[in-house]
């Protein structure tokens, strides 16, 4: 009433009076008037510049009451511009040294007030921020409540930062915060946070002490300062190099205790900081050391989305850690996996994208992915693979594949749904889905039990679909699964019917080396199979070709083994189409070629071309110039090669032109050698190669001069029945050839042809064959009689497993060697008396010797006649072995 009543001019002009008790009444009025709020504009308007002026006096009272004044109508905004048009501002800021405490408490208050409006902050922040920060450290508890409220008021105003930071202002925010007025800290603090992000002053904040301070008063009771305290700590931590000194100022310890009673607020700075802090690798283990996963579990229940967001982000950021992986998942019994679960069911796309990389993190742990599997939690992965949400379906197919790897998963990821999701997302138009189920179908295909139920759900079109795509990655997976599913014999037929071969051709064509080595190696396994017309059908020869000369040591191989493959079987068209096509030729390369499995692989392929049985196939070999390399390939040190490339010589040598060919190249030398040193299976096919050559008499000769009756007799002598009759075979053959009968026996031919003949085996026929042609020289008959000869003859003549005319002639040819036995060791006795009787010095005993000797051999000759004569006898009436017996030891 009384301002409305016209007082205040009459006051402003009693401010303007000398009078000092004037002056003290006029400020005393004017600072009760100020208390009413709706006067203050009033007051300013009309009194200011009076109270301005009465407020730099020396009168300590006029003084106290007039800057109490401003200070009360400061507080409304409006009176703002008329106390700086006054030079309020700075009146205000130089009594803030005054010597008493009343007025710098009232200056204080009324620069905290004025601060409230932007416009007068630069002139405070130009010269009041050394009285600020000294007001800060008073003693006067009030003078620190505005101090801390200025500052509070300052901080929004970045302008303001360089000024109080380098004189101090943090250090005495720091102070502030550990007085004992409540709200002075709470205005410090929240100076402090908005200092605090400020990017160009972090580094000062934490070197001055911040992160101690800021860490310390985080441990309040009071829940807002600890918000305020985790905000500046927040900021802070966007910092890359203050993540590691944050951990190291122990701030873990407040977030941990103040999880049990945090309201939204706070759970959305500690959410936040944590999350930042997670950013640099070498918190993270420390902080799941220090619990931060349970508490981040309990943060993630919050219903705030900006909370659950960087809940998410926390725990994808520790997932990323491979050393921790395992103890997030083991860590409050699963819960971060569930956590996560729960998270992708969020609507917020950058929850959804945090949740869902932590997820493929964890997913791709070789513990976890069995334990996820194990624990069954593969239902939420398969549902994610279901979204619609990309990031979902990127995460489900990471995982699927990751699950995939592991063979204990992938019955359990058939079972339930994994493989029909992994078809879909085989065929999803985004590369990374693709890239990872066609991996992950692959793996499956690896599991021969799950292999039918790759087929059975579609796998081989999608396979047939998606080996057409572009990307070297899909190519190479898809290309692998069809590998695996092609060494199943009852796959190879579907595989081909389901029109997957334009595929396969497609990806050995690939520039892909890993999809090219996969679609040969599915090739050659079809190849084994029995559709190899339908192969050849759809063109599978000029890939092959193709491949063979690719210069890869793998696809060669691969190729060639595919050549032999289609090359064998009795089907004729086939061998005709792989030699018409120029199959041969890169054979021949590959034969040469300084690689001993690729060596292998092309002699492979010559054996089963050479193994038809019609002769053009042998002979366009060696029209190709393949024997040569073969021929060459007898030398190796490799074992298996050697072998090989014998056997090979010895198909070959079944086509006479080519036998003829064989001989020109001195192959015999070569594999007479290999059949002294190889393994029993180069010894056989040695032998083979040998008695086909034997077989033929314009060669024996040539066999001769190389060793081979040598090697045919050692051969003989081997306890391996399929080496005894390849030898037993060619001993027949050269004891058919009078020039070589007694250089057979003089080389211990006899032995081993006895030893044959006494078993019931299949050499038993060629060995009496052979002891049969070598008795028709006699001078083999000695010999053959001291070798068990006879003896062997009598029980050919014997067996009812020989035919009548075998028989026969061996009956006939014991007589023979029996008479021409007994002729030449009478020849011998004489030739031996005549000799002793005839030399000089010979004494009567040894003449008495000689006549003893003689008669001797009369009695021997006597009874070898007449025991020849019944055994024959027996042996035309099939007399009884025991008969034969008792003769013999009457003999």
């Amino acid at each position: 009433a009384m301002v409305r009543g016209g007082l205040l001019p009459h006051l402003a002009r009693g401010g303007q009076s000398v009078e000092l008790e004037i002056q003290r009444e006029v400020a005393a009025c004017l600072c009760n008037l100020s208390l009413s709020e709706p006067d203050r504009v009033a007051i300013a308007a009309e009194c200011v510049e009076p109270l301005v002026f009465l407020s730099q006096g020396g009168d300590l009272e006029t003084a106290r009451q007039s800057v109490g004044t401003l200070a009360n109508i400061a507080e409304d905004t409006e009176t703002h511009g008329y106390i700086g048009k006054a030079g309020g501002g700075r009146v205000m800021i130089m009594l803030m040294d005054h010597d008493s405490i009343d007025i710098h408490r009232e200056a204080s208050r009324a620069i905290s007030n004025l601060l409230s409006s932007f416009h007068h902050q630069a002139e405070i922040i130009e010269d009041g921020v050394p009285g600020l920060v000294a007001l800060a450290t008073s003693p006067d508890a009030e003078c620190q409540y505005n101090a801390a409220l200025s500052f509070r008021k300052l901080s929004p105003n970045i302008a303001s930062h360089k000024v109080i930071i380098e004189n101090g202002g943090l250090r005495a925010l720091f102070f502030l915060l550990k007085v004992r007025e409540l709200k002075t800290r709470k205005q410090a603090a929240t100076a402090l946070r908005d200092f605090a992000a400020n990017e160009e002053y972090k580094m000062t904040f934490a070197e001055q002490g911040g992160i101690e301070a800021l860490v310390s008063f985080a441990l309040s009771k009071e829940v807002p300062l600890q918000v305020l305290a985790v905000a500046g700590l927040r900021h802070l931590s966007l910092s890359d190099d203050l993540k590691r000194p944050i951990i190291e100022g122990n701030i873990m310890l407040p977030i941990t205790r103040c999880v049990e009673w945090a309201n939204e607020d706070l759970a959305c700075q500690c959410a936040g900081v944590l999350a930042n802090l997670s950013e640099n690798p070498e918190n993270q283990v420390s902080m799941v050391e220090e619990g931060v996963v349970p508490a981040v579990i309990r943060f993630a229940r919050q219903e705030n989305d900006e909370v659950r967001q960087d809940c998410a982000r926390t725990l994808a950021n520790l997932c990323s850690n491979e050393e921790i992986q395992a103890t997030v998942y083991h860590q409050e019994h699963q819960g971060a996996l569930l956590t996560l679960i729960n998270l992708t069911k969020e609507t917020v796309e950058a929850t959804q994208r945090y949740s869902s990389i932590a997820l493929r993190f964890l997913a791709t742990n070789p513990e976890i992915r069995v334990l996820i599997v194990k624990e069954g939690y593969l239902e939420p992965f398969i549902a994610l693979a279901q979204s619609p949400l990309l990031d979902y379906q990127r995460t489900a197919a990471v995982a699927l594949a990751a699950f995939s790897m592991k063979s204990e998963n992938r019955g359990a990821l058939v079972r339930e749904g994994g493989l029909a999701q992994i078809l879909i997302g085989a065929l999803n138009p985004d590369l990374s889905v693709k890239r990872d189920c066609v991996f992950a179908l692959a793996n499956l295909s690896d599991a021969l039990d799950l292999q039918s139920d790759v087929v059975r759900e579609g796998g081989l079109d999608v396979l047939t679909r998606v080996g057409k795509h572009e990307d070297a990655r899909v190519q190479r997976d898809a290309a692998r699964a069809l590998s695996c599913l092609s060494m199943s014999e009852d796959i190879k037929s579907p595989i081909i019917e389901a029109g997957t071969l334009p595929t396969l051709f497609n990806l050995a064509r690939s520039l892909d080396i890993a999809s090219q080595r996969y679609a040969t190696l599915a090739l050659c396994n079809l190849a084994a199979g029995e559709l190899k017309t339908q192969i050849i059908a759809e063109g599978g020869i000029r890939p092959l070709m193709f491949l063979a000369r690719f210069p890869d040591i793998e696809i060669q191989r691969y190729a060639s083994l595919a050549l032999a493959g289609l090359s064998l079987g009795n089907d004729k068209e086939n061998r005709d189409r792989i030699i018409e096509e120029g199959a041969l030729r890169p054979l021949v390369d590959l034969a040469r070629f300084p690689d001993r499995g690729v060596q292998q692989c092309a002699l492979l392929a010559f054996n089963a071309v050479a193994l038809s049985q019609h002769e053009p196939h042998k002979r366009s070999i060696s029209q190709e110039d393949g024997v040569r390399p073969i021929l060459a390939l007898t030398k190796t040190d490799d074992a298996e090669c050697t072998h090989t490339s014998v056997y090979a010589l010895g198909s070959l040598a079944e086509s006479d032109e080519v036998k003829v060919q064989l001989a020109e190249l001195n192959a015999i030398s070569a594999v007479v050698a290999n059949a002294g040193m190889g393994d029993i299976e180069t010894k056989r096919a040695a032998g083979y190669f040998m008695a086909l050559f034997c077989s033929t008499q314009e060669f024996h000769d040539d066999l001769a001069k190389e060793g081979g009756v040598e090697a045919i007799i050692e051969l003989a002598k081997l306890e391996d029945v399929e080496c005894q009759e390849y030898a037993a075979f060619s001993l027949a053959h050269l004891a058919s050839n009078r020039d070589y009968q007694v250089r057979l026996v003089d080389a211990g031919a006899l032995r081993p042809l006895v030893a044959m003949m006494a078993v019931e085996a299949e050499p038993r026929h060629y060995a009496g064959m052979a002891l049969l042609k070598l008795a028709d020289n006699f001078n083999n008959h000695i010999k053959i009689a001291e070798e068990g000869g006879i003896q062997a003859l009598l029980r050919l003549g014997r067996s009812r497993t020989t035919d009548e005319q075998l028989q026969y002639k061996a009956a006939l040819t014991v007589g023979h060697l029996a008479t021409n036995a007994v002729r030449q060791s009478a020849k011998n006795a004489m030739a031996g008396m005549a000799s002793t009787s005839g030399s000089s010095g010979s004494s009567e005993i040894g003449i008495g010797a000689a006549i003893l000797q003689r008669k001797r051999e009369n009695r021997a000759k006597t009874h070898t006649l007449g025991f020849m004569e019944r055994s024959l006898e027996r042996a035309g009436q099939g007399g009884g072995a025991e008969e034969a017996k008792e003769e013999k030891e009457g003999f």
